[in-house]
């Protein structure tokens, strides 16, 4: 009889070991609360190498960032807010939202500092002919260089998009 009941546990046991893994896109996110995310994270951490959870967690970065520019004041608050986004959705879903934060994020930072050159180059423009001051000059080299920058970091944002997929499940 124990000799049956030590068959059956090995069984289970290896019949366990053998049950397919989810894939990390599949998974279900748990987000009640900032403890259980935590948890959640630290159980992908042991189960998925940090080079699979990148997307992942630059994601839940960006949809925090994407809190701010709705002028949610405080960590907690923004941290608050990206749970509720991905409450109950796929890492698969929460990635390509974050992702898509990310986009806007580059969109309006570039509107941004296409509106300041513009600004500069009129200033510059007036000054022409009795020489613009140095100061104008520097930052127009600034705003050209961060620019620069920000259409990189959109193009690679936008080629990564398209690697992950277009809309969430």
């Amino acid at each position: 009889m124990l000799k049956s009941i030590l068959r059956l546990l090995s069984l289970l046991v290896l019949l366990a070991g053998c049950a397919k893994q989810a894939d990390l896109p599949d998974l279900t996110v748990s987000a009640a609360s900032p403890g259980e995310f935590a948890r959640f994270r630290a159980d992908l951490g042991t189960r998925f190498p940090a080079e699979q959870l990148k997307d992942f967690d630059t994601a839940t970065q960006e949809l925090q960032l994407d809190a701010m520019n709705r002028d949610i004041p405080t960590a907690a608050g923004r941290e608050a807010d990206m749970l509720i986004v991905a409450r109950g959705k796929t890492v698969r879903a929460v990635t390509l939202l974050g992702w898509q934060a990310r986009k806007a994020r580059f969109l309006r930072e570039i509107a941004d500092m296409t509106k300041m050159l513009e600004n500069d180059l009129t200033l510059q423009a007036k000054t022409a002919a009795t020489g613009t001051p140095e100061f104008v000059t520097r930052r127009l080299g600034s705003e050209r260089e961060v620019l620069a920058k920000l259409q990189a970091s959109l193009a690679a944002t936008e080629s990564r998009l398209a690697a992950l997929g277009t809309a969430p499940h």
